[in-house]
């Protein structure tokens, strides 16, 4: 009887039979990988919103200090070349600023994220108007900026020698 249980006797072994029509090696996806794959890329979409959402005021804030930074070197540039008086001036109403021999105004609402003259102790600049001379020395003075937020703080002016300086407030200092 041992015998006859080994050798299968009684039991019919069962058979796989192919449907036919269906290949035996199917290529593509299945519902759950791509349901998976979507899952991640939702969540990695929203982490990646998020780093620009609060990268986009930063970079604004940037962009206004450097511009700043630029046309003042630039209205440094045209004293000196024009043999000439050149200034700078500031204004709260709206935040903007005027500068001569280019004659250009730049108002920081232009750049969005309520960018606007304020600095870390509540000033605004500490001279109204920057005057270069014909060489290129001014009288000192500094802009603040931040956005709306209060989350960075720039200050951009110049030395009274006529040196230009771009300068964030970071851990309680200005570096």
């Amino acid at each position: 009887m041992a015998r006859a249980l080994r050798k299968g006797t009684g039991h019919r072994p069962k058979l796989r039979r192919r449907r036919s029509g269906m290949k035996k090696n199917r290529s593509g996806f299945t519902l759950m990988e791509v349901m998976a794959t979507t899952v991640i890329l939702v969540i990695l979409g929203a982490v990646v919103f998020n780093g620009f959402k609060t990268a986009v005021p930063a970079y604004r804030l940037k962009a206004a200090a450097r511009e700043l930074y630029s046309n003042l070197h630039r209205t440094k540039m045209i004293a000196i070349k024009n043999n000439t008086k050149c200034t700078v001036s500031y204004s709260t109403d709206p935040d903007r600023y005027f500068l001569s021999g280019v004659t250009k105004t730049v108002t920081l609402g232009d750049y969005g994220g309520g960018i606007r003259f304020l600095g870390p102790q509540g000033e605004t600049f500490s001279v109204s108007t920057i005057t270069f001379n014909s060489r290129g020395t001014c009288n000192a003075g500094y802009a603040y900026l931040t956005d709306e937020k209060n989350t960075a703080f720039y200050r951009v002016g110049p030395w009274s020698t006529g040196i230009i300086q771009l300068q964030t407030y970071a851990s309680g200092d200005w570096d």
